[in-house]
């Protein structure tokens, strides 16, 4: 694993401008965002971060309560998801297909925006074209993400006339992402082809994979070693790396009996019952189990993120829009969601036993089932049985396991955000000081170089 060539006493000499580019893809991304962004702020420094994303300020206003600055750009193309666990693909490779279409004179305007704010780096969770603007701004490029999305496009072959085209556009996302010259990797990491192909990382990851999940191959996508791929904006040849760091999630605040008192549910049922909470929103509420209970007996339940316009059953409990989930997480004995990295950082955090329905088409999913496998406890909820509110066995599978990992050799630890950022602020640190030794060594070349012509005297 290589390492940055600094020492643990190097101390910036300024404050630096971090742009963090989050993608509006799910909240996972903005979630383990903020944690970075938050130990960024605190750093001794005082560095300043401005967050960039497609997705709405709300997401973000922990952060910049705290003095993060936001900006909304058109900077990813993301995923369409029609349901937590399904993906549109017509749909999704349309919108890559227009967003590349648009890249020369977005790329062109990052550019003039990073040299405005006078940026110090730029770091992507995971859209890809910042990568390319950084470089073309003349500054470094980290990648902060379990996952990067050529891969999750790749993913989306099925062996029709649209892989071909589906090829041709993830090799221009591949290239942007190879201008990065640091991928800090998040557990439950999937390959990420713009720096790694190690096949020990996670099982093969799967592609010609169709919306039921039936596999016929695997990536075959071109890749290079981190070890010989080098940056050409430095004659110094900063060596690009990956730095593998511990989980980033968010903790709880509160404690679960102020949560629970918040939500309205009488102690005289919490203190009786036990609670799942129901990660990915009413929504998928179904209606042939409306009057039905599809809980285990002596169960409630929590929904995030529920419509008003939607009456819930008996026992199921609305959370409020801005609710802390975390503070949700940490109160209850199961979640139910899908293998997202925010619900499944969450759930190993605070030792809590999750039920995923899983999601084929999205192969970010294949890294995450190993990280819960590892780190936590999970039991698969068939999607037919989820929508026909069959969850009872699943539940009561889950509520026996213990949510967390019981072997210390294989643990991985909970401050991530602390180590990203201090590993991004040393990353800037060696970057700033290369530079300075590639003018220096530049400018000593132009003066050997230099002849004193004699001055002509003209008869």
């Amino acid at each position: 694993m290589a390492k940055l060539q600094v020492k643990v006493k190097d101390a910036p000499n300024r404050p630096f401008v971090f742009c963090f580019y989050v993608s509006g893809h799910g909240w996972g991304h903005a979630t383990r965002a903020n944690q970075i962004i938050s130990d960024i702020l605190r750093l001794q420094a005082q560095h300043q971060v401005y967050v960039i994303s497609n997705a709405s300020s709300f997401i973000f206003q922990g952060v910049t309560k705290v003095g993060a600055i936001y900006r909304q750009a058109n900077i990813d193309a993301g995923v369409v998801q029609p349901l937590a666990y399904t993906v549109d693909r017509q749909q999704t490779i349309k919108n890559l297909r227009q967003f590349i279409d648009q890249r020369s004179n977005i790329l062109l305007n990052e550019v003039a925006w990073l040299k405005q704010v006078q940026a110090d780096c730029v770091i992507c969770d995971a859209p890809f074209l910042p990568c390319a603007a950084a470089a073309g701004a003349g500054i470094p490029a980290a990648i902060a993400s379990n996952f990067t999305f050529d891969e999750v496009y790749t993913g989306l072959c099925e062996g029709d006339a649209l892989d071909e085209e589906i090829r041709q556009l993830v090799n221009v996302v591949i290239q942007d992402y190879r201008t990065a010259d640091l991928l800090i990797r998040l557990p439950g990491a999937i390959r990420i082809p713009s720096f790694d192909d190690a096949v020990e990382l996670v099982p093969s990851t799967p592609v010609l994979c169709n919306s039921k999940g039936i596999v016929n191959g695997k990536t075959q996508l071109p890749s290079h070693s981190v070890a010989t791929v080098l940056s050409s904006r430095l004659s110094s040849k900063i060596e690009r790396r990956i730095i593998d760091i511990p989980l980033v999630f968010r903790k709880y605040h509160k404690e679960r009996k102020q949560v629970l008192d918040e939500l309205g549910i009488p102690c005289s049922i919490y203190d009786t019952h036990q609670i799942l909470l129901l990660s990915f929103g009413g929504q998928v509420l179904g209606q042939e189990w409306k009057h039905e209970n599809p809980l285990p007996p002596q169960w409630i339940c929590i929904v995030c993120g529920a419509p008003d316009n939607i009456d819930l059953p008996p026992g199921f409990y609305r959370a409020s829009r801005d609710a802390y989930v975390p503070d949700l997480t940490n109160a209850v004995d199961v979640v139910l969601g899908k293998l997202g990295y925010g619900t499944c950082s969450e759930c190993i955090g605070h030792h809590t036993p999750f039920v995923y329905v899983p999601r084929p088409q999205f192969i970010e999913e294949y890294g995450l089932r190993k990280l819960m496998q590892d780190q936590g406890s999970a039991v698969e909820l068939h999607r037919d049985d989820f929508e026909a509110g069959k969850w009872a066995d699943a539940i009561q599978q889950a509520s026996k396991l213990s949510g967390a990992c019981d072997e210390p050799d294989r643990l991985v630890g909970h401050n991530g955000g602390q180590v990203a950022a201090k590993t991004l602020e040393q990353f800037v640190i060696e970057w700033n000081s290369k530079k300075n030794q590639h003018n220096i060594h530049q400018k000593q070349t132009t003066t050997q170089n230099s002849v004193t012509m004699p001055t002509r005297l003209d008869n």
